[in-house]
């Protein structure tokens, strides 16, 4: 009989540390039009309330498209298409002032041509000079020479 109560107590304390997590996840969210407040998660179940657009509500859990949620008066089920979370623009502009009239600035007036004391190279100049080729002996003899930009240069024999 005292191991029936201990899991009976335990079972109970677990069912309440789960109830208040549940009811901790509630997340706050707006509702971006008029919508029915329905007793289940479908357009067959009965419409208990209307939420209006702008109303806060607490969206407990969602099953498909379909939220469970907690506000003034009857609580019950929403579609979630009409349910925002928090995000910024909920309103849709509804009740945002307008926005400032474009600023129109005139093209800028063209100038005149710029003398370029640097005019751009011919396509054929070539900035580096040509890389010295080896000269390869001849058979039997040992120096090798190189056509260096000094002259020629030589080593070996």
């Amino acid at each position: 009989m005292a191991l029936n109560r201990k899991l009976l107590t335990t079972g109970l304390a677990t069912l309440g540390i789960l109830v208040s997590t549940v009811a901790a996840f509630a997340a706050p969210a707006v509702a971006t039009g008029n919508v029915n407040v329905r007793t289940g998660p479908g357009t067959g179940y009965g419409v208990i309330d209307t939420l209006r657009r702008g109303e806060q509500v607490d969206v407990q859990y969602c099953r498909g498209s379909w939220c469970y949620v907690e506000k003034r008066g009857p609580d019950g089920w929403v579609s979630a298409n009409y349910l925002n979370y928090g995000r910024p623009g909920w309103d849709d502009g509804w009740n945002r002032p307008p926005p400032p009239p474009p600023h129109w600035n005139p093209p800028p007036r063209p100038q005149p041509p710029h003398w370029n004391p640097r005019p751009p190279r011919p396509p054929h100049w070539n900035p580096r000079p040509p890389r010295p080729q080896p000269i390869y002996p001849a058979p039997g003899h040992g120096s090798v020479c190189f056509n260096g930009p000094n002259g020629y240069f030589c080593v070996g024999n």
